[in-house]
């Protein structure tokens, strides 16, 4: 419990946003949440740690902003933080108007857009992918022709690998623009810019890194390694921290985060920064100015150092010490459960020996009998995951890609059997 109780408002929390609201609450602060329906708290699983909500447009900065003026808390607010990826930059403006501690909104807003981000990585010398920022096929297919094939083509402004396709040529190119032009609206009814990114398709393995800055240099890193579904699509299906590969290389992988970090401003507080190790070194892939999702900041960290993200952001977005000291040195994987092809779901064959693996610290599907279930082309396909906990990185991984390996789904047939 906090000597002294503040009064910290959260903008929609969800995802990796329900962790921040859970550390504020268990540190003893008043908890407000800033939502755009009062059923959130129940549709992201935060209810009974917060104490009041505020209702708003979540998507413009003055809805925001006359939310909190008119409420009972206007000039009694000690922090305000952004609680999902989307609404980032609007948060960052709102509490620039209202004098409180947090990421600039410049910053905020190259994180949230990746052509703008990746156009300071450019000028600032920071090692990432070529691109051109198009807004139809044309402009595509003369893009892709100037970086050469194969290439990746993404929104600029989403998240959790929606519509992000990796194109061998220009009649994969010309199905993938027919499929991108007509995704209008993210998640949270946020709405996607009708321009999109052509990059140059980055060879090698694909890492994380996990850090919190103070004046622009790192007082806590680590790197996460990551595996994906086969190409044409890029769903994260496994994490292990610390990596259990290319550990010669993480100081340079390191460096190239924070580099990246500092071009677009953001030199205060935590990050997420996906990095892929190319034949060349790291190269950029994107920046987020938050904790890692995906289990990684609110399960990861703690497992393997003893790390609390999310209590030390709250104290920096409060302006007090941030304590981040390494606690042991163990390791963790989180392993994600995805179908080879389409289906009605019945059940995961083996997960009840999973769920039952010493190791095993936490379990969970996503899905119930009955459901539509399609081979991953996002993060929202993902059926099920695990977290296992080892004494070695290495030892975790194998533990996870084992257990994963032992699992398979079983379909319901169109005459209700199970195929």
């Amino acid at each position: 419990m906090m000597s002294t109780i503040k009064t910290i408002a959260f903008v929609e929390p969800s995802f990796y946003g329900v962790s921040f609201a859970r550390a504020a609450y268990q540190q003893g602060h008043t908890v407000i949440a800033i939502v755009s329906s009062k059923d959130n708290p129940k549709k992201y699983g935060y209810e009974g740690i917060y104490h009041d909500l505020i209702v708003a447009d979540i998507r413009d900065e003055q809805s925001l902003y006359q939310a909190i003026t008119d409420s009972p808390y206007s000039g009694k607010l000690d922090a305000l933080i952004p609680a999902t990826d989307y609404a980032s930059h609007l948060t960052a403006k709102v509490a620039e108007r209202l004098g409180l501690r947090g990421v600039p909104y410049e910053a905020a807003l190259k994180a949230r857009n990746k052509d703008l981000a990746r156009q300071a990585y450019a000028e600032h010398g920071v090692p990432s992918a070529d691109f051109r920022k198009v807004r139809n096929f044309d402009e595509a297919a003369a893009a892709a022709r100037e970086i050469r094939y194969p290439v990746v083509l993404k929104p600029t402004n989403c998240a959790s690998s929606q519509n992000v396709y990796f194109i061998h040529d220009e009649a994969e190119l010309q199905n993938a623009m027919d499929i991108i032009v007509d995704f209008k609206v993210t998640y949270m009814d946020f709405k996607v810019r009708e321009e999109y990114l052509i990059e140059q398709y980055l060879e090698g393995p694909e890492f994380s890194v996990e850090l919190f800055l103070q004046k622009g240099e790192a007082i806590f890193a680590a790197v996460t390694e990551k595996r994906t579904t086969p190409l044409p699509f890029f769903v994260e299906t496994l994490h292990t921290l610390p990596t259990p590969s290319h550990t010669d290389r993480q100081e340079d992988i390191i460096r190239t985060a924070v580099h990246a970090l500092q071009a677009i401003g953001l030199t205060d507080g935590p990050s997420h920064v996906e990095v892929k190790l190319s034949p060349s070194g790291p190269r950029i892939i994107e920046v987020n100015g938050r904790p890692g999702g995906d289990n990684i900041s609110s399960d990861l960290l703690v497992l393997a150092f003893g790390i609390d993200i999310f209590e030390a952001t709250v104290n920096y977005y409060l302006d007090q010490p941030v304590s981040l000291n390494t606690e042991h040195n163990r390791a963790a994987s989180i392993a994600y459960v995805t179908a080879e092809r389409d289906g009605v779901f019945e059940h995961i064959r083996g997960f009840d020996h999973v769920q039952q693996h010493p190791n095993v610290v936490r379990a969970h599907v996503a899905v119930a009998p009955g459901d539509t279930i399609t081979k991953a082309k996002s993060s929202d396909d993902r059926l099920a995951y695990f977290i296992v906990a080892s004494e070695t990185p290495q030892e975790a991984k194998r533990l996870a890609l084992s257990l994963l390996e032992s699992l398979s789904i079983a379909y319901r047939n169109q005459e209700a059997g199970i195929v």
